[in-house]
């Protein structure tokens, strides 16, 4: 009798560890990306653009979940898909350069402050962060 009730004890805690790691695996299948996942150039790039880049590219497998919920800190994004960003980098002529090559429009540039603010395609962005001289990029206040 105290045999069975060791062998069903074993029984039901096997099963019970089973269920728990089929659960967790698939819960980890499911996640989104986790930040040590991100390449280089996404690390750069603020967690609501990014989410952005990855919602109008379509690809649920790498969601980010933005940081903040909050309405006033959406990203401004226009008809043409284009975010309003916040370059953070040694603003140089060369840098500007690539900035227009890629599509995007400056609105403005601080030498003081290591700033480009302008609209961007979101699907270059990627691109424009790969840059060494770039250090960040996130959405510009208004």
């Amino acid at each position: 009798m105290k045999t069975a009730r060791s062998l069903a004890l074993a029984v039901v805690c096997v099963l019970v560890v089973a269920g728990i790691g089929v659960a967790a695996a698939r819960a980890q299948r499911m996640s989104p990306v986790p930040q040590d996942a991100r390449t280089i150039a996404q690390r750069k790039i603020d967690s609501r653009v990014l989410s952005e880049i990855v919602r109008r590219r379509g690809d649920a497998r790498t969601a980010v979940a933005p940081l903040a919920a909050d309405p006033r800190e959406k990203v401004r994004i226009d008809r043409h898909g284009r975010a309003f960003v916040d370059v953070r980098a040694s603003v140089k002529p060369a840098l500007e350069k690539k900035v227009r090559a890629l599509g995007g429009v400056i609105v403005s540039t601080s030498g003081a402050y290591d700033s480009i603010v302008g609209w961007m395609p979101l699907l270059t962005l990627e691109r424009l962060a790969a840059d060494p001289t770039v250090r960040a990029i996130g959405p510009a206040s208004y």
